[in-house]
């Protein structure tokens, strides 16, 4: 998707720690040419939501669109996630997150802004894991997902995703 931040993971790779501690790194500049080209990518929405980690890149999305970013948190004693000044809200939206994996932080965050009255229509991804259920997992859903740059899991560690994707064999 973006040939800058390509560049930016593929000095993380292989390794797992490696990843996330060059994703945890970045700054906002980092972020900008993938949040244009979301940006430019997504439907019409009216809110998006940012998983924690996905932030800044959360806030240049919605800065792409004029619209506002809302953040995520966990509660301490339950461990569920909670929207942050979400209060009267309502529209469309659009979930950030910045590693998606199994998928599940992003089904629950769908779940919470379903009870909010707000509709999601895509979850968008700085690096998907192509191995795990996370994107069929929200497929099933019925939700469209955007990944800048998808990896997989090899036994000699994280690589870039040379695979076809089904929906493009067709």
């Amino acid at each position: 998707m973006a040939m800058k931040f390509r560049e930016v993971i593929a000095t993380a790779l292989p390794s797992e720690e490696g990843l996330r501690a060059r994703l945890a790194g970045l700054q906002a500049q980092d972020w900008t040419e993938v949040a244009g080209r979301f940006g430019a990518l997504l439907p019409e929405f009216d809110l998006v939501v940012a998983l924690p980690g996905a932030q800044q890149l959360a806030e240049l999305v919605a800065y792409t669109r004029g619209v506002v970013a809302l953040h995520t948190a966990r509660e301490a004693t339950t461990g569920h996630w909670k929207l942050l000044d979400a209060e009267g809200l309502s529209g469309e939206v659009v979930i950030v997150t910045e590693h998606l994996t199994d998928g599940l932080a992003e089904l629950e965050t769908m779940l919470l802004c379903a009870t909010k009255g707000l509709k999601v229509l895509a979850v968008v991804a700085a690096v998907e894991r192509t191995n795990a259920a996370g994107r069929i997992r929200l497929e099933l859903q019925d939700l469209s997902v955007l990944s800048a740059v998808q990896l997989a899991d090899t036994p000699v560690g994280l690589v870039f995703e040379r695979r076809t994707p089904q929906s493009m064999a067709h």
